[in-house]
Formats: structure tokens, sequence, C-alpha cells
């Protein structure tokens, strides 16, 4: 190993985890989310706690007058008034455990991205509208979650079964792209065609919980969050960033250990 392997190396390694800007695996002890992860996550609102068990999120819809919404800040943020070029994608696992409450079959939103001002960008949720007695379909809007607004991935899902849900949100287009289980970008999916304005810059994503009056989107467990600025970013298994801090200090003490034997 010559004195420019080290570095390249190690830079190579860096440019991997380059655009991976949120890499959230929920491993905290059970409780209440805000409290658990430190810090990381952030009341946005409501009061009746989101909590963590067993490593997941689990979001509900019970008839409590204030569910609480959290969310986690991005290692990048992105200002929609002068960038007009980037591509923010995400990945999540759900599985559902109960559908959106009967009388309430447009379903509503349980994920988002959020901006410093409070704007709900590519809201990605949940309905039985269209689908088969006993199965729900998800999707996905730009700004605003409605029966109009919203529109479905044509797939019925299952209870209790797990599903990759992949987002992308298009800031040249100003649009929201919504897969399941997707193989790449060509795979059948929904996109959002709803209308809005931006707010505020995109520093953050978001979990809500739904309640009474403002649309429920049904109960369901959620874990293996990624944000990323490619396709392959968010759906290719990246270690965390402490793995690649690992790597490179067995490399550096390697390339050490045989300099001081050449002496």
């Amino acid at each position: 190993m010559n004195k420019f392997t080290l570095p390249v190396l190690c830079l190579g390694l860096a440019q991997l985890s380059a655009q991976v800007i949120l890499n959230e695996t929920f491993a905290y002890p059970d409780g209440r989310l805000t409290n658990v992860s430190g810090g990381l996550w952030v009341n946005n609102s409501g009061t009746a706690p989101l909590n963590v068990t067993n490593g997941s999120a689990i979001l509900r819809q019970l008839d409590t007058s204030s569910r609480e919404d959290a969310y986690r800040g991005l290692s990048t943020t992105f200002n929609p008034a002068t960038d007009n070029t980037s591509t923010i994608y995400g990945s999540f696992t759900i599985s559902y455990t109960i559908l959106p409450t009967a009388g309430d079959s447009d379903g509503s939103y349980f994920a988002h991205l959020r901006s410093s001002a409070n704007g709900l960008y590519g809201r990605i949720g949940a309905t039985t509208a269209g689908a088969a007695p006993g199965s729900y379909r998800l999707g996905i809007a730009n700004g605003t979650w409605s029966a109009a607004a919203s529109i479905e991935v044509a797939q019925d899902l299952a209870l209790n079964t797990s599903y990759q849900v992949v987002f992308r949100f298009d800031l040249a287009t100003d649009q929201a792209t919504l897969w399941v289980n997707p193989v790449d970008e060509s795979s059948p999916g929904a996109t959002a065609t709803d209308t809005f304005s931006y707010s505020g810059v995109i520093d953050s994503f978001g979990l809500r919980q739904g309640t009474t009056g403002t649309g429920r989107p049904g109960e369901l467990n959620l874990d293996d969050l990624i944000i990323g600025q490619t396709f392959a970013d968010v759906t290719t298994a990246v270690p965390e960033p402490s793995m690649y801090a690992f790597i490179g200090l067995g490399l550096a003490g390697f390339y050490m250990v045989r300099r001081l034997r050449r002496k």
C-alpha cells in the first residue's frame, strides 16, 4: 500500500455514504420517540405519545384529540426558492395492523417531508378507497392530502405484511412519486399532480398520527427509514457513518503497522 492508497480509499468510502442524509433504524429502548431518541426526534404537535416498540415506530389512530406528530432533521437542507434541480428520495418499511377507520375511507397521510416553516410535502398515506375488503392502498400527494389530491398506487396491500415504500420528491417538477416494493424507478408507482406553494427550507422528515376530524391513516409499524439523493441511496443497504469511521481507522492502523515493520 503506497502513501496515496489510504486517502483515496477513505475518500471513496466517504463518497459512498455522502448522499444519505438520514438513516434511522429506530434502535431505541421502548418508549416515547422524542424521549428515547435523545432529542433526535422533535415534537411537532400533539401530546398523546408517538412511541417506539421493539425497534419500530408505532403510528396509531386512536380516538384521541391530540396525538403526537414528530420530525427528525436531515443532514442536508433544500431551499425550493433557489433550488429547482435537486431530487429527494426516501424509503422505509411498513406493516399495517389496523385499516383506516370506517367512515374515513379517504384515509390520511402518516409521513412527509417538512420545512422549517412547517410546510409538508410529499405526503404519504393510506386509504381503503378502491381497495378490496380487508385491504388498503398507499397514496401520495405533493402538498395536500385529500380524495381529489392524493394519487393511489394501484396495488392492494394486506394487513400484518411488510412492504418497502420508496418515494421521490423532485424539486425540478414539484412532484412526488411513490412505489411499493420497487425494483427500480421504472417500476409501477403513482405520481401526484396537486398544486401547492412552498414555505421555508426543507430540512426534516416527519411522522404523523391521525385523529378524528382530520382523517385517520390506520395503524402501522414503520422502520428502516432512509433519506438520500438517489434511488440507490435508499434501496441499497448502507452502513451507518460510524462503520465508515471504523473501517477507516482499521485501514489506517494496518498501514501504520506495515510501515513500522519495514523500518
